[in-house]
């Protein structure tokens, strides 16, 4: 029975963590939608690679929302007609390069500065990196019969959800499935202001019950995980550099810890484990452990999110092994 307590107190305290910001982000998505103008926004945006990258890797100090809330956020960017290496870009490194993050980096691990300069650094290029590459990622349209009440999808890379299905007043023209992503005219000048606050507070229910199941399915896995994965002998069987860096990629898939928790659970086993094994778990926890992986897959087409998270582990791992076998 004391275990069943013991299951249930860290699935409620991971959900409680995790949920708030995941509603930070449906929030700001449904502010996209429904008063941000879009095409204005894409507009005044730059057009060049290098510059949608950059914009998108450094976006997380305007809207530091962590691991789970910039998900609902990429989704509204694609869906609005954002670029595919700004939008990229953003998704990784906005889980940690953020004020909150790199205060909390400095905090936990101000003994091991060098830790946290690689931390923020590594996952900033590896943004850059992977935004660079997907930015040759031709997108197939949807071309649909003007006439009708669908027009061209912008975005062909994520689900359409079970958002909303508009209001009477606004009869979506462009919409992904349920998803509304624009309405007909421009919604914030053709309807009254209760009429936005409506569709604004429908879009967080909705959204929020479709996303946060997702959330709930991956603690619930992760808790068990947390539970049964013995990690003590784990950390025993970690002797040499590359037995390191194996067990804290398990850690990092399986333990759902936020990007702020992460340090904390890294600085008890710090002074035993190599630099390398060290970032890959900040690194990986912070960006692919279950439960964002499930609202990743639930958000993003598989085919599409698998070579986002193949090609991000693969460079979190030549760098762990590169500090590990000749830097440490």
């Amino acid at each position: 029975m004391s275990q069943l307590n013991y299951i249930y107190t860290l699935f409620v305290s991971n959900l409680l963590i995790s949920l708030p910001f995941l509603l930070i982000g449906i929030v700001i998505s449904s502010i996209l939608l429904v008063f941000i103008d879009e095409h204005q926004l894409v507009a005044k945006l730059p057009r060049t690679r290098i510059l949608a990258v950059i914009i998108g890797s450094s976006l997380g100090f305007l809207l530091p929302v962590g691991q789970y809330g910039n998900l609902p956020i990429v989704r509204r960017l694609f869906l609005q007609g954002f670029s595919i290496p700004l939008c990229i870009s953003f998704l990784i490194a906005s889980p940690t390069v953020n004020p909150f993050v790199i205060s909390n980096s400095w905090q936990v691990l101000g003994d091991h500065p060098t830790l946290v300069f690689l931390r923020i650094l590594g996952v900033w290029l590896i943004s850059i990196i992977v935004g660079l590459i997907f930015s040759a990622y031709s997108e197939e349209s949807i071309v649909v019969d003007e006439s009708s009440s669908v027009l061209k999808s912008r975005s062909t890379l994520v689900h359409s959800g079970t958002i909303i299905s508009g209001l009477e007043a606004f009869k979506p023209l462009h919409r992904a499935g349920n998803l509304v992503y624009e309405s007909q005219g421009n919604v914030r000048t053709s309807v009254g202001i209760w009429q936005q606050l409506s569709l604004f507070l429908d879009n967080i229910i909705r959204e929020f019950i479709e996303l946060g199941s997702f959330l709930v399915v991956g603690i619930a896995i992760s808790t068990a995980c947390q539970f049964f994965l013995p990690q003590a002998q784990l950390l025993q069987w970690g002797e040499t550099p590359l037995n390191q860096l194996l067990i804290m990629i398990v850690f990092g898939l399986l333990l759902s810890l936020n990007s702020l928790n992460s340090a904390y659970f890294l600085t008890p086993i710090l002074s035993s484990i190599l630099y390398g094994s060290g970032l890959v778990f900040l690194l990986l926890n912070s960006l692919f452990n279950i439960s964002s992986l499930i609202l990743l897959l639930g958000i993003i087409r598989i085919k599409f999110a698998s070579y986002i998270i193949i090609l991000t582990a693969q460079l979190i791992l030549v760098v762990g092994l590169l500090l590990n076998f000749y830097i440490s």
